[in-house]
């Protein structure tokens, strides 16, 4: 499984995670009571959990996506990390039409007792 070793390193094996379709490698990523806000180009609201997390990102994987995160500023605070930075993403719907979403981002991930770094809350929406 990934491990991140730098706050943004979070950001950037996730996009690898996905782009690759291994839901598992993704998940490893966040810690067991994260929270993911859906980004607005496919819904509203949030999930918390591995479970509701496994779901909805199935639901990305299912469009074969491309996703690549750019980290563009680290503040850390101890053991906790705010990440900034933009996202793409260019997937398939189930009819085959091509879907292209991206925006800004704000992350804030925590350094594990092992020293990794894992997603409290992944924030696709930036500021949003």
């Amino acid at each position: 499984m990934p491990q991140a070793n730098a706050p943004e390193d979070t950001s950037r094996l996730l996009g690898n995670a996905i782009t690759s379709g291994d839901v598992d490698a993704a998940l490893s990523l966040y810690e067991p009571g994260a929270t993911f806000a859906i980004p607005k180009a496919f819904g509203e609201g949030s999930v918390t959990g591995h479970d509701a997390l496994r779901e909805t990102l199935s639901g990305f994987l299912a469009m074969s996506p491309e996703l690549t995160v750019n980290a563009e500023k680290t503040l850390v605070s101890g053991d906790t990390a705010l990440v900034v930075g933009h996202w793409t993403m260019k997937g398939r719907d189930a009819e085959a039409n091509v879907i292209e979403a991206g925006g800004r981002y704000a992350d804030v991930v925590r350094r594990q007792p092992d020293g990794h770094w894992l997603f409290v809350i992944d924030n696709p929406n930036g500021s949003d």
